[in-house]
């Protein structure tokens, strides 16, 4: 059974939003359960398509070694509770019926960070 609509106002999901998404199931190594992500897709892209490209956050608390890819976001930026790692190496495609609500949005140096940690994850000129 698919889920309610994500709480957008209506509008939406455009890049360098956070939303809490439903990433379940997942497989292997995936994150997994319900967590804050940033979208990453072009907006454009967003509005005409019935996915998000997104990559999910992590506890900073629980990333002891960050990878190159690691992007760190102190709270309260873009309506996180706690300090928290973007995690690109996860990137992913989701429906946009697992975006459950917005959160916020991420600074645009911020935003800047996470599209060179993205490069870097892709092999990216």
């Amino acid at each position: 059974m698919r889920s309610p609509r994500p709480s957008t106002g209506g509008s939406q999901p455009q890049r360098g939003e956070i939303y809490l998404l439903r990433l379940d199931p997942t497989e292997g190594s995936e994150q997994a359960g319900t967590r804050p992500a940033v979208v990453v897709s072009r907006t454009s892209f967003s509005r005409a398509s019935a996915v998000v490209v997104v990559c999910p956050f992590t506890d900073a608390a629980r990333v002891p070694h960050r990878y190159p890819c690691d992007v760190e976001v102190r709270a309260p930026e873009g309506g996180l509770k706690k300090d928290s790692v973007v995690l690109t190496g996860q990137v992913r495609a989701v429906a946009k019926h697992r975006l459950l609500k917005r959160l916020g949005e991420l600074s645009p140096e911020t935003l800047r960070q996470v599209e060179q940690a993205l490069k870097t994850t892709l092999d990216l000129p």
